[in-house]
Order: C-alpha cells, then sequence, then structure tokens
C-alpha cells in the first residue's frame, strides 16, 4: 500500500474515490489506456467477505483485454453447470417450483471467445489491485475523502490517511465517484435518483459450513427459501479457492421498523442457517453479518462538470439476474477510454458527455429489467419469468452517443438477441473467428486500447483510407481486410459481411470498448470520398 509522504498537494489526472470491485477497475482500465490515476479507499484493504459473484463472458472479454484473464483462471472455482434455481422450504426439503432461468449463459455463451468466470468478489479485488499497480495506477488504502471543490480546470480534494491522519491535497483533472449506493459525492453534488424505490429490507449472514456437496447433488445453484423460522430467505453458494473454503450467504428479509441487527446475535442466525438448510446439527462457523436494502435507482445525470458517477454511485438494482457487477464494470470501461482519448488530446472535452447518454439508459433498462424479475421470483414463480437476462446483458445498443447514426436507427429498439443485430452502430461488435497467419482468432481479440477498423473481402481501399486518417489525426488506428485474395483475415464461414450488414467493398468502426462506432455498406465513389468519410466519422466520435 502506497502512502502520502507529507502533508502537501498531489497531482493525478484522474482521481477515484472508492477501491471497490468498479474502482479498482476504473484505475485498472485507465492505466490500461496509459493514464495515470490516484484511487482512495477508506477500508484498510479489499474485501474480505464475497458479495458479487459470477462474471460474464463480456466482463471477462474486458478483463482479457486489460491483461488479467489468467491470473483469474487460476484461482478461480469451476463454473457451475446444468444448476438450477429453485423455491425450496430448505436447502435439504421440499422443492415448491424451479424458475425457468439459463444459468449457464450467464457463463457461456457463443457471442463471445472466452466464458465467464464464478470467481467472487473478495478473491477478485486482489487480482485488480495487483494488476492496476503493476500498470502504475496509485492506490491508497486506508484514506477517506474528507471535502472537494471543483472548478472549470478540475478537483481539489482532501484526503484522510486514517492510521496516520495526515491529510493531504489532491489536485486532478476528473475524479471518479465509486463510494457505492450511499454515495457522499452523489448527494453533495445534489443529484437525485429515480426507479424503485425500497424493494426489501434484508439481513444477511455470511458463514462457513460443509455444505457445497449438497448443493452439487441437488445441481442448485442458489435457492429461495420458505419455511417457519425463515419467512423470506434465500441461500448462496461461494465456492472456495486458493486461499479459502467454501462460503454462503443466507439473505433474511426483516422489517426494520421492527428489528435491528442487534436483534440478530450469533445463536439466533445459527439456529436460522440450520432451519434454511434443513440440518439441525450443522456445524458452522459464522463469519458476518450486516444489513442491505434492494432497490433499482438510477441517478438523474452521470456528470456533473469534472465528476462522473460509476458502479452503485451511478444506479443500484437488486441481486437478480447477477448483472450489478458486470454492468459497474462496462461503465467503467465505457468511462476510461473517454477520459484518456481527452487526457491524451485525441478527442474534445464533449466526449465526455456521451458516458452518461450512452450508459444511463442502459442502467434504466436493466435496473427496471432486474426489479421485475426480483418481483416475479418471489411473487409468480417461474411463470412469471419473462426477462432475458443474456439479451440484457449483451444485447443492449446505444441510442445516442459516440457513433455516427444511420437512417432509420431511432426506430430500432433498445435491446435484442445479440445474434439479431446486424453490424448497427451502437451495437457491440459481434465475434467472428477468422485465421491470420495460420492461427485461429477472434475479432474481439483484435480490438484493445484504440480504434479499428474491419473491411470486407473487397473493401481493400477503407485500409488506404484508414492509413491517411491515422496520419493526419495523430490517433492509434488499425485496420485489416476480412477476406479476398490480399486479405489480412481468412474467413472460411463467409458470415462476416453478412453479420456486420455490409456488402464485400464495406467496412465497419470499431471503438476502443468493442462497440460499432461506425459503417459504410460499401465502397465511396473515390479514394479521396473515403477518407474524408472516415475522417468525419472519427472526427464526430471523438468530438473533434
Amino acid at each position: 500500500m502506497s502512502s502520502y509522504d507529507r502533508d502537501a498537494t498531489e497531482k493525478t489526472q484522474v482521481l477515484i474515490v472508492g477501491g471497490g470491485l468498479v474502482g479498482l477497475s476504473t484505475a485498472m482500465f485507465l492505466a490500461n489506456q496509459g493514464i495515470a490515476s490516484q484511487l482512495i479507499e477508506r477500508h484498510p484493504g479489499t474485501a474480505i467477505h464475497p458479495r458479487a459473484m459470477g462474471f460474464t463472458p463480456r466482463t471477462m472479454e474486458l478483463f482479457r483485454g486489460a491483461g488479467i484473464e489468467e491470473a483469474i483462471r487460476r484461482i478461480e472455482p469451476p463454473i457451475p453447470q446444468g444448476n438450477q434455481v429453485l423455491l425450496v422450504e430448505s436447502l435439504m426439503g421440499q422443492e415448491f417450483d424451479r424458475f425457468q432461468e439459463n444459468v449457464d449463459s450467464l457463463f457461456i455463451d457463443a457471442s463471445s471467445p472466452v466464458h465467464g468466470s464464478a470467481i467472487a468478489q473478495d478473491l477478485l479485488e486482489p487480482v485488480l489491485r495487483t494488476r492496476a499497480e503493476e500498470l502504475g495506477a496509485d492506490l491508497h488504502f486506508g484514506t477517506e475523502l474528507v471535502t472537494f471543490e471543483q472548478d472549470e480546470e478540475g478537483i481539489t480534494a482532501t484526503v484522510r490517511e486514517r492510521v496516520s491522519q495526515r491529510t493531504p491535497t489532491i489536485r486532478a483533472r476528473y475524479m471518479v465517484a465509486a463510494d457505492g449506493s450511499q454515495s457522499a459525492i452523489r448527494k453533495q453534488l445534489g443529484i437525485g435518483q429515480h426507479g424503485t424505490g425500497s424493494m426489501g429490507h434484508f439481513i444477511s449472514a455470511i458463514f462457513e459450513a460443509d455444505l457445497m456437496k449438497v448443493f452439487r447433488e441437488r445441481q442448485v445453484v442458489m435457492c429461495f427459501l420458505s419455511n417457519e423460522q425463515v419467512a423470506i430467505g434465500s441461500l448462496v453458494p461461494y465456492p472456495g479457492s486458493t486461499g479459502r473454503g467454501d462460503i454462503f450467504r443466507l439473505d433474511m428479509g426483516y422489517d426494520p421498523e421492527e428489528e435491528t441487527l442487534a436483534d440478530y446475535p450469533e445463536q439466533r442466525c445459527l439456529s436460522l442457517i440450520r432451519a434454511a438448510t434443513g440440518i439441525p446439527d450443522l456445524k458452522i462457523t459464522l463469519k458476518a453479518t450486516l444489513t442491505w436494502e434492494m432497490n433499482a435507482l438510477v441517478a438523474d445525470r452521470w456528470q456533473q462538470g469534472n465528476i462522473f458517477l460509476v458502479g452503485d454511485a451511478a444506479r443500484t438494482q437488486p441481486p437478480s439476474g447477477g448483472l450489478g457487477a458486470n454492468t459497474g464494470i462496462a461503465e467503467a470501461h465505457n468511462l476510461a477510454w473517454k477520459l484518456a482519448a481527452v487526457l491524451r488530446g485525441e478527442a474534445g472535452r464533449a466526449l465526455l458527455v456521451t458516458y452518461d447518454a450512452e450508459r444511463r439508459p442502459v442502467a434504466d433498462y436493466t435496473a427496471e429489467q432486474m426489479a421485475l424479475l426480483s418481483q416475479q421470483r418471489h411473487s409468480e414463480g417461474s411463470s412469471g419469468i419473462t426477462v432475458n437476462i443474456r439479451d440484457v446483458n449483451t444485447g443492449y445498443r446505444y441510442e445516442t452517443g459516440a457513433f455516427v447514426h444511420e437512417e432509420g436507427d431511432e426506430q430500432l429498439p433498445l435491446a435484442l438477441s445479440p445474434e439479431a443485430w446486424r453490424g448497427e452502430p451502437g451495437t457491440y461488435f459481434p465475434h467472428l473467428v477468422l485465421a491470420q497467419e495460420d492461427r485461429a482468432i477472434s475479432t474481439h481479440d483484435l480490438i484493445g486500447s484504440h480504434f479499428v477498423l474491419f473491411a470486407g473481402p473487397d473493401g481493400r481501399r477503407w485500409k488506404e483510407a484508414a492509413q491517411h486518417v491515422k496520419e493526419t489525426l495523430h490517433i492509434e488506428l488499425a485496420s485489416y481486410q476480412v477476406g479476398g485474395e490480399a486479405g489480412d483475415l481468412i474467413e472460411s464461414e463467409n458470415r462476416f459481411c453478412e453479420t456486420c450488414g455490409i456488402t464485400s467493398t464495406g467496412a465497419v468502426l470499431i471503438r476502443p470498448d468493442g462497440f460499432i462506432g461506425w459503417r459504410s455498406k460499401s465502397l465511396g465513389e473515390s479514394v479521396q470520398q473515403e477518407q474524408n468519410v472516415l475522417m468525419g466519422a472519427i472526427s464526430t466520435m471523438l468530438a473533434r
């Protein structure tokens, strides 16, 4: 852990407040783009208890791009497959219903070159921290934000090291608020929230026990339960890995007007856990108890001057569907490449406005869908399940933002099955398996921290235009011809043009975050026109 040498003014490009999953991801993504940041976190270290678990293929693509996929694979537990979400009397007791949810799709998706991960938050955060520091991020745990002010040119913040009580000042160009659902920064800025308010209050009992064999034998990934002792509850396993054993979490509904955490001493929690599992003599080690409130609230705006909200500070949603952390990490990645482009002088500051324009409508949609899923789980059972988690997570499009609109795209829906899109700007670029120098490669593996142009088998002139634009605008821009006699990439299934909605002479331009920013369905009338069109498209996306 780094520390401040004295009570003096420190300078950084980006100050990140909050060192959980999303804050650490923001620091890592920025550092991967060569942008210096300082992160402060009031707790002395990373998470000591599991919370979020289940990271989708898309999230793992982002982690792969930042160079941590292998580190995650070394410590992750096996992916649960063929598991059900059940409504039961207890883990060992009678089954009342099973929810018609495709749990496998959370981890395995044909539209991605990688599979998801069942790693839990307490195991993942140290990986993020290590990688962020390797890339040059300056992380300060045990440090809290005291005050902040902003002007047109940046942020001046006073922070406090909780052990030494030193109070250095930090001057940053931008500040990212990753300080959780009760975000003090959001409240100080006077930013309100909208959505579905309280959907229930819960007490979580986190414990160790020998239960994983029972979950596997019943093929249960989690279960909702109801009996005389636990009227409303759920039981979730966190499989162990390097450094810790299996951990479980029992969530129980309670009325905060009638009870507090003090009404749940250890012996009562142990009794409730045994009632939830249906094993009267179960040996239990209680690790912690805590309270939380379920809601689906989205901040009314995600940017105020030079300050941006990410993660739970920007939006909260029910844990149903397991998309909360995944959504926050996607937000961090979207913001990071835009901050990097502006700080490197490649883009105008107006690019930063598109963070709110793109991500907030997606958050409204996701929070709404997860609230619906949660309500249906608790009130109607499997017959009411209509939410497709995969489509919510991977099939959305940006309605406005840093891309070039096409005629009629205002009539497109916000979300579809990922396979239904055909290269529309604002959607995620599809995964296709190609060949490069006799080795198989995914289109996603060619996308990184810069723009990438893919041209059809007869669209080589787009590559020439891309080289001209690269030299003129002084930006990183890679280009590939897919198919054709002189192609850089070989395609065996001849799906590229159809999937991207272009002819053999067309091209698509992919942003650093993997979203389609522009396409031309065919060549222009001349090389000059193609250069001008591509120049205009990138200039539009970068607000130049």
